[in-house]
């Protein structure tokens, strides 16, 4: 079974791209959804939740909180593929250009089991190099746009156990999703306005603007490039295993866990791997979003 966050972002990733292109998003779920339970065992089902489900939780309560943000989508899935020296190209997606009255800014959409240190988007290097490749592309970005979301169902509110009457204990939710429990309940919403109002989309989503300067945007792209060549030049050769808690969802920890382990990689690359086919729609669950690739003689 691939990595369950993968598979939660990426679900999440084509709804919101779906809904921004004019398409239905509960397509995209539908999509993923019938997918999922044609491929996903029950045990794995029982283990690991209901992707579908939590997914459709997180849409439905997404574009009720931005489904009119005012914003203009110039256009979605931006592929680029840029020299950084005449052996290297930069290769990424753009998961939107978004036009905000008269300034132009790129956004990228992060999925998160839970919210990431704001510190950590604030000097996040993808942002610069997309904005250096959109200056590439003819564009003048006035930064980069970072979209949030939390891949956590709500919590739906309760009825108390002894009087049987709305729980008004403090949940992790949404407005969204308390008025559509309230609802399931049998209760009129009207009656419990003071309850609901004590809830946001703050916990669940949040978008972040970030302003960078030409002089930061050049400083991150000599790094990038420093360690492109690094890799083109050392990244056969180089067998460190960086072992950190991010290994815990990489889809690929398992290559790194069989060598360690002195097991048949090659059959560990055969049986849980498939070669990607050129274009985002092929194994997106495994396809980063920016890569180096290199073309010498």
């Amino acid at each position: 079974m691939k990595a369950t966050a993968l598979q939660r972002g990426t679900a999440v990733h084509e709804a919101i791209e779906y809904y921004n292109t004019g398409k239905s998003w509960k397509r995209a779920v539908k999509k993923f959804a019938k997918e999922f339970y044609r491929t996903t065992m029950k045990q794995e089902i029982e283990a690991f939740g209901d992707v579908p489900k939590i997914v459709q939780s997180i849409c439905e309560n997404y574009f009720e909180c931005y489904g009119d943000d005012g914003l203009e989508y110039l256009d979605c899935e931006v592929h680029f593929e840029l020299p950084l020296s005449p052996t290297i190209n930069l290769e990424g997606y753009i998961d939107a250009i978004t036009k905000d009255g008269n300034e132009i800014w790129p956004m990228e959409h992060k999925t998160y089991k839970r919210m990431p240190n704001r510190d950590f988007i604030m000097f996040n290097p993808q942002a610069a190099r997309y904005i250096w490749a959109l200056w590439q592309l003819g564009y003048k970005p006035a930064g980069f746009l970072w979209n949030i979301l939390l891949v956590a169902e709500p919590a739906l509110p309760t009825l108390t156990e002894k009087t049987h009457e709305l729980s008004l204990k403090k949940i992790k939710s949404t407005p969204y999703t308390i008025i559509q429990g309230i609802k399931q309940l049998g209760l009129d919403p009207k009656n419990y306005q003071e309850y609901i109002s004590k809830f946001s989309y703050d916990d669940f989503f949040y978008r972040s603007k970030i302003r960078l300067s030409e002089d930061v945007v050049n400083d991150i792209m000599k790094d990038t490039i420093k360690i492109a060549e690094d890799i083109d030049y050392n990244g056969e050769k180089n067998r460190v295993k960086n072992l950190t808690k991010d290994c815990s969802w990489c889809s690929y920890k398992s290559i790194c866990q069989g060598e360690m382990m002195g097991l048949d990689v090659d059959y560990i690359k055969k049986s849980e791997y498939k070669k990607r086919e050129h274009g985002r729609n092929e194994e997106k669950i495994h396809q980063p979003k920016i890569r180096i690739k290199t073309h010498r003689n």
